[in-house]
């Protein structure tokens, strides 16, 4: 299947200034502001392999339940920096918090209990089953999925807003957490969840870095027209986003100058190849100005949409890097 004829470009019939896009996302996102900070329920801790793990759960606007669940190291010296962890589609709080940091049988899954092993290498993470993964989907289905977006659209609250704002309540319970750093808290995620922790992160400068993996921003012009519509379900297509700007225009207004990698494998069929060429041809020079080129990087591996573990090694060392006191 293909998308829309390539002569339909972007216009931007209403452009905005550079301090005007992220109020202008935020708009199209239905988020009418960044949450300051969210009520949660925990469950008492328990102590395994050296980690103090807890479940949580808390609300979004709408009144559905996030359950996430915390992994910490049992013991440390001071305050540690904090990650925001987030799985794809079809995963959850639970798979990326299993004890087992490994590949599953099937070649084509992603690696589970990543998040975990986030926390034994010195972080606390918060895993959210966010809104979009399969176990949140309305009546348990994707069809179920889709007509929740349809009657949400008329309501000027499409889906990825609402994962934006469960994403950044999960920031604000691991900023609260004891032992936490608030002025050190990341964000990352697969799939669904990588393209939620850029949206998340381009709503709220309080996010100190990023690194989306297979799920990272491109350019929404080239996914309609190179992409597949059959592999983004509708709350990727933000309404009317491209009457006013294009995902570089996000990242490099949004974003820039803060830590930011993304991994983007060059066959990964959500996101075009050429989208992301775009994007670092855009964004790269923003870093340069501002003095940083080190804090962007794009990494571009052969291969699909998975989760391989040498992805996480990348986003291990990046976060280590970037979040140290």
């Amino acid at each position: 299947m293909t998308g829309i004829p390539r002569h339909v470009t972007p216009a931007y019939p209403s452009p905005v200034a550079p301090e005007e896009v992220r109020p202008k996302l935020m708009e199209l996102l239905g988020l009418e502001a960044v949450p300051a900070e969210t009520d949660f329920t925990a469950e008492p801790s328990v102590v395994e392999d050296g980690l103090r793990l807890q479940r949580l759960r808390f609300a979004n606007s709408l009144g559905e339940t996030v359950p996430a669940v915390l992994c910490a190291p049992a013991e440390a010296d001071g305050p540690l920096p904090g990650v925001v962890t987030l799985p794809g589609t079809g995963g959850s709080a639970e798979s990326i918090t299993r004890p087992l940091f490994k590949r599953p049988d099937r070649p084509d899954e992603p690696v589970l209990g990543w998040a975990r092993e986030l926390a034994r290498r010195g972080f606390v993470t918060l895993s959210a089953t966010i809104k979009g993964t399969e176990a949140r989907w309305p009546s348990g289905t994707a069809q179920g999925w889709a007509i929740e977006n349809k009657l949400l659209a008329p309501y000027g609250r499409p889906q990825i807003g609402i994962q934006a704002e469960e994403v950044l309540s999960a920031a604000r319970v691991l900023a609260a957490t004891d032992g936490v750093d608030p002025d050190r808290i990341g964000m990352t995620g697969m799939s669904l969840g990588g393209a939620a922790t850029w949206v998340s992160m381009a709503c709220d400068p309080s996010i100190a870095a990023g690194a989306p993996i297979c799920g990272s921003p491109s350019s929404l012009d080239v996914v309609c027209k190179l992409g597949d519509p059959l592999r983004h379900s509708a709350y990727f297509y933000v309404p009317n986003m491209l009457r006013y700007f294009d995902h570089p225009d996000i990242v490099a207004n949004c974003i820039a100058p803060r830590p930011f990698m993304m991994v983007a494998p060059t066959e990964d069929e959500d996101t075009p190849k050429v989208g992301v060429d775009l994007l670092i041809e855009a964004i790269a020079p923003v870093y340069e100005a501002a003095g940083r080129p080190d804090r962007f990087r794009v990494h571009q591996p052969p291969g699909r949409h998975q989760y391989l573990p040498p992805y996480f090694e990348l986003m291990s060392a990046w976060f280590s890097h970037h979040l140290a006191a």
